[in-house]
């Protein structure tokens, strides 16, 4: 079956046309080799600096050692506003000889600032145990596994859940992206009215520098990506910050 389905993506772009403007969407880049293939999408504004959602599709490739293919999307958005957290959601199925067909899911906050947020937390984590109590999971189990890992170099806000899934799981887990979607636009509106001072952008390039550092030397997503020579370019364009300054 196909997972992720090309129709995640369309919830996200409404969320950036919402707050970016429909003419905010530069021309998607392709890039693809023999064995890998990438799609971004990215939206620029006044809102969300830099917003994308990206499709990347691995065949006839190597998955932690082990011969396989790995289908992916994730969804990025980074607020120009340092006081509002970003957005991450990333889901993908991978299969390998090794281990068989499996599914990774993982949403969260990625806090800017450097700052508590815990009513912004609340909010992504009210609405994630909602649909976790909906469809019989354990909200508290896939939150915990992300407690701890240092995760985006420190700043993850630690309020979503991650999780390793089968199909079966599928309906769960598009409903998941259904709901946290207009989750995170109420935090985008909770936070209009916020002026950052000079200090809360000294913390958000901080924050991003560590977020790149981690991206680079300890994500698994991009070690699977240097195992199979896809270049860090893609990376660049589909999930870096902005602006990263040291």
């Amino acid at each position: 079956m196909s997972y992720p389905k090309e129709e995640y993506a369309l919830p996200i772009q409404e969320l950036y046309t919402q707050m970016n403007g429909a003419t905010s969407f530069r021309p998607m880049q392709q890039f693809q080799s023999d064995t890998w293939s990438a799609r971004i999408y990215r939206s620029s504004g006044g809102t969300l600096e830099k917003a994308t959602c990206s499709f990347l599709h691995i065949t006839k490739g190597t998955i932690n050692g082990s011969p396989g293919s790995i289908s992916r999307f994730e969804a990025v958005a980074y607020p120009e506003n340092p006081k509002i957290p970003a957005l991450f959601i990333m889901t993908d199925m991978t299969e390998t000889e090794e281990m068989g067909s499996y599914i990774v899911f993982y949403s969260d906050l990625i806090i800017q600032d450097r700052q508590p947020h815990q009513r912004e937390k609340n909010l992504f984590a009210t609405v994630a145990q909602g649909v976790c109590d909906q469809h019989g999971h354990s909200f508290k189990d896939y939150n915990e596994f992300i407690g701890g890992r240092g995760t985006f170099g420190g700043n993850a806000g630690e309020c979503g859940l991650m999780g390793f899934f089968q199909e079966k799981d599928i309906p769960f887990l598009e409903d998941l992206m259904r709901k946290v979607v207009p989750a995170y636009a109420e935090i985008l509106e909770l936070n209009e009215n916020e002026h950052p001072q000079d200090e809360d952008h000294e913390n958000m390039y901080a924050s991003r520098a560590r977020f790149v550092e981690w991206m680079i030397a300890d994500s698994l997503g991009t070690k699977i990506m240097r195992e199979n020579n896809i270049p860090l370019h893609i990376l660049e364009v589909s999930s870096f910050p902005p602006v990263v300054k040291y």
